[in-house]
């Protein structure tokens, strides 16, 4: 049951890093992770209160799926966190804030490296740097279904 949460994990993580970008506009992508952390939220505490009240009132021995039901609801909530925020690190901050700044204030140095360099390669340097946090992520959510039983 862990590897394949941690499976299913892994591979959203993905699909919202990767393919969500090219479905939709940047806007659109910020609205649904952003949209995504505040629905896992709600989730967390509402469906593990839920839980809670259920196990200790009808059945007890539902309690030991507890840690397992506290995975999902962090693990889905860890996966929108991360995606919104490298999206928005990503597509935001490296197209509006870095390039357009050189492109406007520094037209001088536009020809010049490193800022040629990554005003060519933005595209490639975004890539990187998101499958830079894929990487990451792997270890995020073994952290989330294998962390330290206690």
């Amino acid at each position: 049951m862990k590897i394949l949460l941690y499976v299913t994990f892994v591979i959203l993580y993905g699909l919202l890093l990767f393919k969500l970008p090219t479905l939709y506009s940047k806007k659109k992508v910020l609205l649904i992770t952003g949209g995504g952390i505040l629905v896992g939220l709600l989730f967390l505490v509402i469906a593990y209160f839920s839980f809670l009240m259920y196990a200790s009132k009808y059945d007890n021995s539902l309690l030991v799926y507890e840690k397992q039901f506290l995975n999902i609801c962090m693990g889905v909530v860890a996966l929108f966190f991360f995606s919104f925020f490298v999206l928005l690190f990503v597509d935001t901050i490296l197209d509006s804030v870095l390039v357009r700044f050189h492109q406007t204030y520094n037209s001088q140095n536009i020809d010049r490296n490193p800022v040629r360099f990554f005003i060519g390669n933005v595209e490639k340097i975004k890539v990187g740097i998101k499958l830079l946090f894929f990487l990451g992520g792997f270890l995020v959510f073994y952290g989330i279904c294998f962390g330290a039983s206690k």
